[in-house]
């Protein structure tokens, strides 16, 4: 006869888990360690196990093999290590958030939340998504639209929660069978089981048309209507990356061209605060002696009307050098 334990119901996996526990605990006083506060009562990992076919099963089929910190999750549950638990589901939230960002346009990505540009320039492709802080990661993504207002809001909760009450950083916060069960849930309907959708879906289509394509006129007024409707926080992103593809050394002829057609109707809709930012930029270019770039960004700002946007201190020259004086 088989040693193998069959498991045949999820009565049977709570009573094989009071039976695990007591023997580590037990064996936890045998070596002189602390028993006490170490892992939470089976009661409350019975709530986990119990409710944990119905949240699975929101990931497809095809995913969930590739899931291993949910795999881990679940363990450190049955083990009763919910702080660690915490911690594995955030990190399968923050693997999928990277893919999601790989998928959809990395460059953009960058343009949206790295507003230094030194910094800027040092990321370049997937490989550097680890440069990005978990916090960055979040907001960069409502910024571009992978993640809704509302998922933003679940996942900057979920993200602090993680960094005070979790095996991340050492703590005695007690967590609840219930808050795990209702933080899993919420990180597979925002991010491990959705995909982008609506305006994300447009602004990729959107980068890669002027990549990729020659728009012609009709095109840009196809493209125009539809920045109209795009809310004003995405608008915003799309400007820094418009500018930061128009100003870049290897920019081509083609690439220019395309925002030509556009721009005006993407700077009209951005905040002040990164029209601003575009003017700091040719200041930046200027003083740096990053000749290519300033013209580039001179030329934009010309386009756009946005010269009166440059830093005080040089918006005197750039007047006279476009008036042929200088």
């Amino acid at each position: 006869m088989s040693d193998q334990v069959v498991i045949t119901s999820q009565s049977q996996v709570t009573i094989d888990v009071d039976q695990f526990s007591n023997g580590l605990t037990t064996f936890l006083g045998d070596l002189g360690l602390p028993i006490n506060q170490v892992l939470v009562p089976v009661t409350e990992r019975a709530r986990v196990i119990n409710n944990l076919p119905d949240v699975i099963t929101l990931i497809e089929n095809g995913q969930r093999e590739n899931s291993i910190y949910l795999s881990k999750f679940i363990a450190a549950c049955g083990a009763g290590l919910f702080d660690a638990a915490l911690n594995f589901i955030w990190d399968e939230t923050v693997v999928n958030l990277r893919n999601k960002v790989i998928r959809f346009d990395i460059q953009y990505f960058y343009d949206s939340v790295v507003t230094d540009e030194s910094r800027r320039k040092k990321l370049n492709d997937e490989n550097d998504l680890v440069k990005i802080e978990e916090w960055e990661l979040v907001r960069g993504c409502h910024l571009t639209g992978i993640l809704s207002d509302i998922g933003f809001k679940h996942l900057d909760y979920i993200r602090d929660m993680r960094n005070w009450a979790s095996a991340a950083h050492p703590n005695q916060n007690e967590l609840t069978g219930l808050q795990l069960i209702t933080w899993l849930e919420t990180c597979i309907k925002e991010v491990i089981g959705k995909e982008p959708e609506g305006v994300a879906i447009e602004i990729k289509r959107f980068l890669g048309n002027i990549r990729n394509n020659v728009l012609s006129s009709t095109d840009a007024d196809h493209i125009i209507v539809a920045l109209e409707h795009m809310p004003q926080d995405l608008g915003t992103s799309l400007l820094r990356t418009l500018f930061g593809m128009y100003t870049a050394p290897n920019a081509s002829v083609q690439v220019k061209s395309n925002i030509r057609l556009i721009c005006k109707k993407s700077w009209s809709i951005a905040q002040d605060s990164v029209r601003f930012e575009c003017g700091l930029k040719y200041a930046t270019y200027a003083s740096n002696g990053e000749v290519l770039r300033k013209d580039a960004a001179n030329d934009f700002l010309t386009i756009v009307g946005g010269l009166p946007y440059l830093p005080q201190d040089t918006i005197s020259p750039t007047r006279y050098l476009i008036c042929g004086v200088i």
